[in-house]
């Protein structure tokens, strides 16, 4: 079997592999009452799925029939729209936890884009569901100004370069194209999204691992 496009496949699986490691640590160091970390460590493990199943993709659909190809790049898309799910309940669980009227919008929003790229498979509708989740945190995070403002802003920035790079074409060399680069970014991005969701939960305890000794101190 032919690997397709082994620089996009090898970034996918090393971004697939940092979100899940991210993931994992953030986890460990979760309450259970503490929903918005909770469901922040889904939406870091819905990035890791989403880059090993596009990996995968751009490594090995082409050596499949066209309508597997088509399947599976919607099953990519989804999973992106996931992304957007989980990163949106987080929001809604750290300011309004009780706000059961923005679960109703954040689930039929994801409903709405789910319903969306399988009619039209294209990347810049799952990113744009994403994207608005994103602009969410943004908002929030210039507004309240808590612990995990900056480093939520910081992974915002780097996965809207991200998204500029890999919708602008811009790659280093014909074997390491745009899609390598917005996979490299976003990696950085994943470590900002990391550290701000060992700030999440309001006034609930810290997680350990992830937060400096000033933080505890606080």
């Amino acid at each position: 079997m032919t690997i397709h496009e082994p620089a996009t496949l090898a970034t996918d699986l090393l971004l697939a592999g940092l979100g899940g490691g991210l993931a994992w640590r953030l986890r460990r160091q979760v309450t259970p009452e503490n929903r918005a970390a909770i469901w922040w460590c889904g939406a870091l493990l819905a990035m890791a799925v989403s880059a090993l199943v596009g990996g995968l993709y751009h490594g090995f659909a082409p050596n499949f029939h066209a309508v597997v190809d088509g399947l599976w790049w919607r099953l990519v898309l989804a999973l992106i729209c996931g992304m957007g799910l989980t990163m949106a309940v987080s929001l809604v669980h750290e300011i309004a936890p009780a706000g059961r009227w923005w679960m109703g919008v954040v689930g039929a929003k994801f409903l709405l884009s789910l319903s969306a790229v399988m009619v039209w498979p294209d990347f810049r509708v799952a990113m744009a569901d994403y994207g608005l989740a994103m602009l969410a945190w943004v908002a929030a995070a210039l507004v309240l100004r808590r612990k995990w403002s900056a480093w939520m802003l910081s992974g915002v920035g780097l996965s809207a370069v991200a998204g500029w790079v890999q919708q602008s074409g811009w790659g280093l060399t014909p074997g390491f194209n745009h899609n390598d680069a917005f996979h490299v970014i976003q990696a950085l991005a994943l470590v900002g999204f990391y550290r701000a969701g060992c700030s999440l939960g309001g006034g609930r305890r810290r997680l350990l691992d992830c937060c400096d000794h000033s933080q505890l101190s606080e």
